[in-house]
């Protein structure tokens, strides 16, 4: 029997990420059925093209939380009638205008009091928090559809505009063709899990110097003045058009194109990390406020630095409560020589 189907989507890029091996089997777990995405709009370019997808439905970027997105979503997704509805966020928001539209089937984690918005509620894994995320959205469709399923790790497929994009950003730079580079996500969101601009700075500066390879700096228009600082920091030395930073000037995709033709990638535990892994390319990552067994990027070409003596290691706080010589003592105690030593390994 097919069914109209429809997926709301983590509002995050990372939990996107993470979600993909869920959305691509829904309709290997309802054969014959219609899937569409209801994604927040600055993410909505990860699901072109997808084959799994049949649709997407963007969620304009300020009705993403509180009661205007209740309403908005609840007009968006009405006149489709949908069938099955599976509610990856978990407020109590996303549920209600699943209810308030009319969509038949409900399906998702008991959180946030929306138990009974749900026709389908499920209970999270015990302990909370034990399971990686990927599966958890994954484990959501196995339970809700009813249907063993093979889980197969984060994938984002480029085309061939993707790639040929990505060629002409880099050939605006200067960069010949196939010339090795490397991509650095400088600046976390939480300040919890910033290693902080000298750091990266001085990272910049040895990936040009000592292993040949130029610099790609990415992130979000936030980061791009914090961008400019390294690259100026970087040219007073006479490594000039050896780092590029491209923060806040390359969309999704872009983004995605360019980091699938790098060596390696070096961040924090962060949706550029996860994007990274997802088109292939071995990563590095810097954790520490987050919990990696929940939520670090899924690659079998990753060496994740991690300070796990630390009693305080992982605590999710986004700001860091320490005081003096601990504050912060899970990013400033991963030295440059450490990371320079995970690149060396994947590089090699």
């Amino acid at each position: 029997m097919s069914f109209k189907i429809l997926i709301r989507t983590p509002n995050h890029l990372g939990d996107c990420v993470m979600a993909m091996p869920m959305v691509n089997e829904t309709r290997e777990a309802y054969p014959g059925s219609s899937v569409t995405v209801l994604v927040p709009d600055y993410l909505a370019e990860l699901y072109e093209g997808n084959p799994a997808v049949d649709d997407i439905l963007p969620i304009p970027s300020r009705c993403v939380h509180g009661l205007i997105a209740v309403m908005k979503i609840k007009d968006l997704i009405a006149p489709h009638e949908f069938d099955v509805g599976y509610v990856l966020p978990p407020s109590f928001g996303a549920a209600s205008s699943f209810k308030l539209a009319g969509v038949k089937e409900r399906i998702g984690y008991i959180a946030d009091g929306r138990r009974l918005l749900l026709t389908k509620p499920l209970p999270l894994p015990a302990p909370l928090n034990s399971e990686h995320r990927s599966m958890v959205y994954f484990n959501l469709l196995r339970r809700g559809a009813g249907v063993d399923l093979e889980y197969v790790k984060p994938k984002l497929l480029l085309n061939k505009e993707d790639n040929d994009r990505a060629v002409g950003i880099l050939d605006g730079f200067g960069f010949p063709d196939n010339e090795p580079y490397a991509v650095i996500a400088f600046r976390a969101v939480a300040e919890s899990r910033r290693w902080g601009p000298d750091n990266y700075t001085g990272l910049a500066r040895v990936i040009a110097k000592d292993l040949k390879l130029r610099v790609i700096l990415i992130g979000g228009p936030d980061d791009r003045k914090e961008g400019d600082k390294i690259v100026e920091a970087i040219e007073t030395e006479d490594y000039i058009d050896e780092v590029v930073n491209l923060a806040g000037k390359t969309s999704l995709r872009e983004t995605a194109a360019l980091l699938s033709r790098a060596r390696i990638f070096i961040g924090n535990d962060s949706g550029p990390a996860h994007l990274a892994a997802a088109v292939g390319v071995p990563v590095v990552i810097l954790s520490g406020a987050d919990d990696p067994k929940e939520t670090s990027p899924i690659s079998n070409q990753k060496r994740l630095l991690y300070l796990d003596h630390l009693e305080c290691i992982s605590c999710v706080k986004n700001k860091c409560p320490l005081k003096e010589d601990e504050f912060m003592q899970c990013m400033k105690g991963i030295s440059l020589e450490n990371v320079l030593k995970a690149i060396k390994e994947l590089v090699q």
